[in-house]
């Protein structure tokens, strides 16, 4: 494979991963700007071990919280937050109002990092591509 052919691949990865942060992010930021909020309380954690492409065990962790919405009590896996919530854990969830099963823990910090990364995969990979275009290398 040529170098030339290596840095293309390269940026479009690199654009590609970009583009997934940057869905995230604006998805958080609608969830927070338009999904009303509710208290919550993490009920459970399950963590489950699943095999990698390499053979290994990966612990994958699902937090589920419990809420109410117009006099009705949900438990859902919570969406989109981080994963050093413990049981028992009071927290800040929004929820989609056509849907109140669908429930996010969304931050304005995690919005920002998401978009942040996604901005910064995009652009460098936007301009590894052009210079590899322009110089040929």
């Amino acid at each position: 494979m040529s170098n030339k052919l290596k840095k293309i691949l390269v940026s479009v990865v690199m654009i590609a991963g970009g583009a997934v942060f940057l869905a995230l992010g604006f998805m958080s930021v609608k969830q927070i700007n338009h999904y009303p909020q509710t208290a919550a309380v993490v009920s459970h954690i399950q963590k489950d071990y699943v095999p990698d492409s390499d053979g290994y065990d990966r612990e994958e962790i699902k937090i589920f919280v419990t809420y109410e919405v117009d006099g009705k009590e949900y438990t859902e896996e919570l969406q989109n937050t981080k994963t050093n919530l413990r049981q028992g854990d009071n927290i800040t969830v929004y929820y989609n109002p056509d849907n109140p099963a669908e429930v996010s823990g969304a931050t304005k910090t995690m919005a920002a990092i998401q978009l942040g990364i996604g901005a910064a995969l995009a652009l460098a990979g936007l301009g590894t591509l052009v210079l590899a275009i322009i110089r040929g290398y």
